[in-house]
């Protein structure tokens, strides 16, 4: 159980520094990479969940099948699943110009799409944090 739990826990550390890279970026007016990292960051809290629940889940980036993954170890899970179906819109579209027909995500992605995807990445993390604490409360 040792090796499980220094392996989610290394997945949860690079979510939970993913998320401030994220918020730094919405505090500094950059919502486009804003929303990028926040994607990232609830995709990696979710792989240190299920690492918790003994699945690699590395060969996936999507948030949503992520959290599918999640909720067959917790239901609690569920209520992501519709905040959640934005972030992977922000893998490709807050990164590349061809990704949005006549604009940039610079010009497109707005303060409120960042906001969100912060909220929703900060959500993620505080559950899995939570829900490994519940389960190993004296090794976290």
């Amino acid at each position: 159980m040792e090796i499980i739990a220094k392996e989610s826990d290394r997945w949860l550390r690079q979510a939970e520094y993913d998320l401030r890279v994220s918020e730094w970026n919405l505090e500094g007016g950059f919502f486009a990479p804003a929303c990028f990292w926040a994607q990232q960051a609830a995709a990696k809290g979710l792989r240190a969940f299920l690492f918790f629940k003994k699945e690699d889940a590395r060969e996936t980036r999507s948030v949503i099948e992520l959290l599918g993954r999640a909720i067959t170890y917790d239901e609690a899970f569920k209520g992501y699943v519709e905040s959640s179906g934005r972030l992977d819109i922000y893998y490709k579209t807050s990164r590349f110009p061809d990704a949005i027909p006549g604009g940039i995500p610079a010009e497109v992605i707005t303060e409120k799409d960042a906001r969100e995807s912060v909220r929703t990445a900060a959500d993620i993390i505080r559950m899995v944090e939570e829900t490994r604490k519940n389960y190993m409360p004296e090794t976290i």
